[in-house]
């Protein structure tokens, strides 16, 4: 390690430096408030994905929110600034969750049909594992197979990688001679999707037992099957239930 050489004797000593402070670097105040502020963020989303799945976003008012999150309506503020952004910060959180655990499911797979069954538990699953924003999702009264109607950037983008991804992999199975060819996978991807919609309102409507979540699965992949596979193509056995 390379050492100061001492000044030599009747050499003018040098003035000591102030060192000024680092940049990017955070203080201990600083840490606290990024953790505080990280803190009401998670307590707002958890509470407005309940009061948007109960009340409906139109009638939810900020002060709901805020109430069901146990903080002032300026505290709140300090995070978002408005109920819209709030919304769209539940999109994009719950949109990620969903997919990277549908991509991740979908690895590895035996077949296309083996790809589809996977796809099709991993994204019943999320939903069902979060039921407030399933109630959320549904109570928007728009289809799923489209992107009209949807209320922030985030949800349009949820929707076009998820549709992109399933659509590539439907058009897989019919090039491969898997699934029916009558029409495009976009359109098959839409009548799979109203599908689930309805399955998905049903089981909520029926109290959203989660001991049922398995069955639910299976009707859906066995509609699937019989909607959309060819009867002269090699079906392989359902993955058993996660």
């Amino acid at each position: 390690m390379a050492s100061v050489a001492a000044p030599k004797s009747g050499a003018a000593t040098p003035k000591k430096s102030v060192a000024s402070p680092k940049r990017g670097v955070a203080s201990p105040k600083d840490g606290a408030k990024r953790a505080k502020a990280e803190m009401y963020r998670r307590l707002v989303l958890e509470a407005a994905e309940r009061t948007f799945a109960e009340r409906g976003f139109e009638v939810a008012k900020i002060q709901d929110i805020a109430q069901a999150a146990g903080l002032a309506p300026g505290t709140l503020y300090t995070v978002f600034p408005g109920k819209q952004e709030i919304y769209a910060a539940i999109q994009e959180q719950r949109g990620r969750e969903i997919f990277e655990r549908i991509y991740a499911a979908i690895q590895g797979y035996e077949s296309v049909v083996d790809a589809c069954r996977r796809g099709i538990d991993a994204y019943v699953r999320s939903l069902a594992e979060r039921p407030f924003f399933l109630r959320m999702h549904l109570r928007e009264g728009i289809s799923w197979t489209s992107p009209s109607g949807r209320r922030s950037g985030e949800e349009v983008a949820n929707w076009q990688r998820g549709t992109t991804l399933a659509a590539g992999i439907l058009q897989m199975g019919i090039d491969r001679g898997y699934l029916v060819a009558d029409d495009p996978p976009e359109v098959l991807l839409k009548m799979l999707v109203a599908a689930h919609q309805v399955q998905l309102q049903d089981w909520l409507d029926r109290g959203a037992d989660a001991g049922e979540i398995g069955a639910l699965i299976a009707r859906m992949q066995s509609h699937f099957v019989r909607a959309f596979v060819r009867a002269d193509g090699e079906i392989p056995a359902a993955p058993s239930a996660r």
